[in-house]
């Protein structure tokens, strides 16, 4: 099984007020703390982006595909839960991780994802063996294979890593590659903005984003196995044939992916 995984934060106004009043800057609700937070942050270290302990998970969506890359389904964690918290997001997540131990694809999952799940398990004291369980000979985990090794992609692959062959490149995101593939990228709401409309009550939007750019790592990822000579085209093509057939039919990024798929299908009958 493939896990293709992509989550969503804000800033965790709750910790920001109880323990860093001083990034507040006086402002009076939660999206201006926000910004007054974002702000203090640039000034401090030169980027808005804040530390990880500061985020606040908010959405966490996945595609899951068979061991070949067959697309099965898109969809969001914690849909179930009566009520959505971050702890109730996390554990749904990590009950499905513990028990089906799937291979992840992620675009810089290993540097962000990864590493904000692991500090949120750690604050709620959630089980996530499987993401640090090194010795399994069930699971035909080493030393040198599991989810932590970086320069191996058997039970993870970051397609940030894998395609700056791991020199530590930072200038190169999922929005500017899908660009150059002919993927849909952002189609219409972009990272900086999750916060506003998280403040907004905009949750289902968030949710359908976060899912878009799961969509995006997936056809990547196939476009990578590809081109490492893992898929043969033609497996490429009923693959991505099999994905667009099986599109939710009411979401918003669906109209963006049919359209680029298309293109991509002419693009291949006419090489």
């Amino acid at each position: 099984m493939i896990c293709v995984l992509d989550i969503e934060s804000v800033p965790d106004v709750a910790l920001i007020e109880e323990h860093y009043p001083q990034m507040c800057g006086g402002a009076t609700n939660d999206l201006e703390i926000c910004q007054k937070a974002f702000e203090w942050q640039k000034e401090q270290s030169g980027t808005a982006f804040l530390p990880l302990y500061l985020h606040k998970v908010i959405s966490i969506a996945s595609v899951i595909a068979d061991d070949y890359g067959h697309f099965k389904k898109v969809g969001n964690f914690g849909k179930q839960l009566a009520q959505k918290s971050e702890k109730g997001l996390i554990a749904d997540f990590l009950a499905f991780f513990n028990k089906h131990q799937p291979k992840l694809v992620t675009f810089n999952g290993r540097h962000f994802d990864l590493p904000l799940l692991m500090l949120k398990a750690l604050a709620y004291n959630l089980d996530a063996h499987a993401f640090y369980e090194q010795e399994n000979q069930a699971r035909n985990k080493n030393k040198w294979e599991n989810y932590r090794q970086r320069y191996s992609e058997v039970f993870h692959t970051d397609l940030l890593d894998s395609l700056t062959q791991f020199s530590g490149l930072k200038n190169l995101n999922l929005n500017g590659v899908c660009a150059l593939c002919g993927l849909p990228g952002k189609y219409d709401v972009s990272g900086d903005q999750v916060h506003v409309l998280y403040h907004a009550g905009q949750l289902e939007q968030i949710d359908s984003y976060c899912q878009s750019d799961v969509l995006n790592t997936y056809w990547l990822y196939l476009k990578y196995e590809l081109s490492k000579g893992h898929l043969l085209k033609e497996d490429y093509l009923n693959t991505l044939l099999h994905f667009q057939e099986n599109l939710p039919p009411n979401q918003p990024y669906t109209p963006f992916f049919t359209k680029a798929l298309q293109v991509e299908f002419d693009k291949e009958l006419q090489a």
